[in-house]
C-alpha cells in the first residue's frame, strides 16, 4: 500500500505503479467518484450542475490553464489524486496511459476490464455506462493530467466494447467540465527518465481507430443539458481523427512534483561531455 491505498505493480518498463481502484472507491470492482478536470472535490452526476460550476471558469472563460499562464498539466494543488491521496499519487499523464496500452494486454474478466502486465499481474477497472450508443456493451473513461496540445480540451483514456466485438481502448479529448473518474498512479519506484519506444508501427495499425456516429444517444444520466454528457465520442469526424493524430505525435514526457519535464536527448549529453573534455584539455595545456 502507498499512503494507505492499494496498488498493482504491472512490471511496466518505467516502474510506474497503478492504484488498484478509482479515487472514491475502497476496493477493487467498486465504483469511484466523478470529478471535473482540475477540481479536487467530486460531483454527483445526478446533481444540479453545469459548465459554469467549474472552479476555474469565470464569465465563460478559464482563468487557469489558459493562453495566459501557458499551463498544460495540472499543478499539485489541482490534482485530485495528490490532494486526496497524498504527494506520492498523481493523475496519470498521457504517457502513463500510453505505456499501459503498449505493454499490457486488454481483456474482460469477472465483469471487469482487465489489463494484464508484463509480469502477469492484473489491473482491473469497473465497467460503467458513461455513454450509451447503439450496439454498445459499455463505454467508460478516466482522466489524464494534461490538456491536449492543439486545443483547451483534456486528454482522457477510454475503454469501450461493441456487441460481438473485443474491447478497445485509446485516448481522446473532451471539455474539462466533463465528469469522469480518476485512477491514480505512483512514481515512487519509477525511472523518471524512462522514454517510451516509438509508436510508428502502432500508428500505422491505428488508422482505423474511428467510431461510427451513433444513430441514437442516451445516457446513464438523464439530464441531457448537463455539461460533459454531450458525449466526448459523439461526433466522430475529421476533427476527432485529427485529435488521435495529435495525441499520438506528442513528445514523451514524465511528471515530477506535478510539473511536466521533457526528456533530455542523448545527443545533448554527448555534446556536454565533449565540451567538458575540451575545457579540461585547454586548462591542462596552459
Amino acid at each position: 500500500m502507498i499512503n494507505g491505498y492499494d496498488y498493482v505493480d504491472l512490471g511496466l518498463p518505467s516502474g510506474t505503479l497503478w492504484a488498484s481502484y478509482d479515487i472514491g472507491a475502497t476496493k477493487v470492482g467498486e465504483f469511484g467518484d466523478f470529478f471535473m478536470w482540475g477540481e479536487v472535490e467530486p460531483k454527483d452526476p445526478d446533481g444540479d450542475w453545469n459548465d459554469d460550476d467549474h472552479k476555474y471558469i469565470i464569465d465563460d472563460e478559464f482563468v487557469k490553464y489558459n493562453d495566459r499562464d501557458k499551463k498544460r498539466i495540472l499543478d499539485p494543488e489541482d490534482d485530485a489524486a495528490t490532494v486526496l491521496w497524498g504527494k506520492d499519487w498523481k493523475i496519470p499523464s498521457y504517457t502513463d496511459w500510453r505505456e499501459l496500452m503498449m505493454f499490457c494486454e486488454l481483456g474482460l474478466k469477472e465483469n471487469s476490464i482487465v489489463f494484464v502486465g508484463p509480469n502477469g499481474n492484473e489491473l482491473r477497472f469497473p465497467k460503467y455506462l458513461y455513454e450509451v450508443y447503439e450496439d454498445s456493451d459499455f463505454s467508460c473513461s478516466w482522466w489524464s493530467s494534461e490538456l491536449d496540445e492543439s486545443d483547451d480540451d483534456v486528454v482522457y483514456f477510454y475503454v469501450d466494447k461493441d456487441k460481438d466485438e473485443d474491447p478497445e481502448c485509446d485516448v481522446l479529448t473532451c471539455h474539462r467540465a466533463c465528469l469522469i473518474p480518476i485512477r491514480a498512479v505512483s512514481k515512487i519506484r519509477a525511472d523518471l527518465n524512462y522514454v517510451l519506444p516509438d509508436e510508428d508501427e502502432t500508428e500505422e495499425e491505428s488508422t482505423d481507430d474511428t467510431y461510427e456516429e451513433p444513430s441514437s444517444s442516451s445516457f446513464s444520466i438523464n439530464n441531457e443539458d448537463k455539461a460533459g454528457y454531450d458525449t466526448p465520442k459523439e461526433n466522430v469526424s475529421d476533427s476527432s481523427s485529427k485529435k488521435f493524430e495529435d495525441n499520438y505525435s506528442r513528445k514523451n514526457t514524465y511528471i515530477k512534483d506535478g510539473y511536466e519535464k521533457e526528456k533530455t536527448s542523448s545527443l545533448s549529453y554527448i555534446l556536454f561531455a565533449i565540451a567538458i573534455l575540451m575545457l579540461m584539455f585547454a586548462f591542462f595545456n596552459l
